[in-house]
């Protein structure tokens, strides 16, 4: 069966530059355009993370660097093809990359290592409709169930088939047949790949000029983590309403999930999540509320999102406990563009998350965010962020420190 599924994720990089070659009758008047109105593709950073974490007797401190490189060429006959290597590097050996042993200090997930990060080819030749075959990047909706983790230095990738089509006036779908997902882990690690025959169904109405209606289906078939192979239906609402100077942001969703093909457990279980912000001139004050329901065994699993995003920047709840997780938060922020020199941008934020057991009477703690960063011109990011969380107890208390280098051409 392995072998079967790694055949079909091995034919999807395959058919991708298999596919270009459709377009070589124009290429011997046309191979000009290909460079000419390609795309250079450059996206450096350095990184510093710091994590004191209870329970263990070393902290860890890790430098690391990613490089990613790559090309996206133009059209011919409604083709044109993206290639793209990413290469991971350890500055230090201070901390625990998931991979090196060294289990006395807290993990940082970034181990270093070369890879393929993208190989697709994309087709345009309907109305409205883009076709995309290969290694990809995928970010549906807020990232809350699918996305690709780009916190950390190694993204997570599909190797799928991927249609888009906004033919229809105001409906954006979007359906991806996905034969492996290339985790943060890397392909040296045993958590690195999950491979198997997964479906994302994804459709969203706008209704403008306040809020975009969108439905889902996840089908979920993990071979590596049966215990994660689900299927989640779900419907969300987000938009905007101006009034006045104040801008109001909204978002409510709920998903149900179940079992899902060599899922041996029966599953069962709801999420809801509400958001709401008001922003002002650049000041932004919000808050909101997530649930994932648990049953006692299982919490409501998002193998798939980009769950740095969700519920605190230490990354404590990265899998949802037995017992399901509430997060109330709230935020004020701050963001402005800027003059002086070469300092164009501006932003900062700070969080405050209180945690409670959805389905007994538990506290999981508290925790406290803040970051900011600065824009130099339109290629270059300098960002920090702090998370403090108090276990109260239940999970291990830690503290963590980011800083953050980022050149993107």
């Amino acid at each position: 069966m392995t072998t079967r599924k790694n055949a079909r994720s091995l034919s999807l990089l395959i058919l991708a530059p298999v596919l270009s070659l459709t377009a070589l009758p124009a290429m011997a008047s046309d191979a000009a355009a290909l460079v000419k109105d390609g795309k250079l593709l450059v996206d450096f950073r350095y990184r510093l993370e710091n994590v004191d974490q209870a329970g263990l007797p070393e902290d860890a401190t890790a430098h690391t660097v990613r490089v990613r490189s790559g090309f996206q060429t133009g059209k011919i006959n409604g083709f044109s093809l993206l290639a793209e290597a990413e290469a991971v590097a350890h500055m230090n050996q201070a901390f625990n990359d998931s991979l090196n042993g060294k289990t006395r200090r807290p993990v940082v997930a970034d181990p270093d290592g070369m890879e393929l990060n993208r190989l697709q080819v994309d087709y345009t030749g309907f109305t409205k409709t883009t076709v995309t075959v290969g290694r990809q990047r995928l970010n549906l909706d807020n990232q809350r169930f699918i996305g690709a983790v780009g916190f950390r230095q190694n993204e997570q990738t599909l190797d799928a088939v991927k249609i888009n089509s906004q033919a229809i006036d105001k409906l954006d779908l979007t359906y991806a047949y996905v034969a492996q997902v290339n985790r943060v882990f890397g392909h040296k690690s045993p958590q690195g790949e999950f491979e198997g025959d997964s479906h994302l169904f994804n459709a969203g109405l706008t209704l403008a000029p306040y809020a975009k209606v969108t439905g889902y289906a996840y089908l979920l078939d993990l071979e590596e983590q049966p215990l994660l192979s689900t299927a989640t239906y779900g419907g969300r609402v987000a938009g905007k309403y101006a009034l006045d100077k104040v801008t109001l942001t909204y978002a409510a969703d709920y998903a149900r999930q179940s079992d899902y093909e060599n899922n041996p457990r029966d599953i069962s279980l709801d999420y809801v999540g509400l958001e709401l912000t008001a922003t002002y001139a650049g000041l932004s004050v919000g808050g909101g509320y997530e649930s994932l329901e648990g049953d006692g065994v299982r919490g409501f699993a998002t193998p798939l999102a980009t769950l740095h995003k969700f519920q605190g920047y230490a990354d404590v709840f990265l899998t949802t406990p037995a017992n399901g997780i509430d997060d109330a938060y709230g935020r004020i922020g701050y963001e402005t563009k800027l003059d002086w020199g070469r300092i164009t941008g501006f932003s900062a934020a700070l969080w405050y998350h209180d945690f409670e057991a959805e389905k007994i009477n538990r506290s999981y703690g508290s925790e406290v965010n803040a970051e900011a960063s600065v824009k130099l011109g339109p290629k270059v990011t300098i960002s920090t962020k702090y998370a403090d969380y108090d276990g109260d107890g239940t999970f291990a208390d830690r503290r963590k420190f980011w800083l953050s280098l980022e050149y993107t051409y």
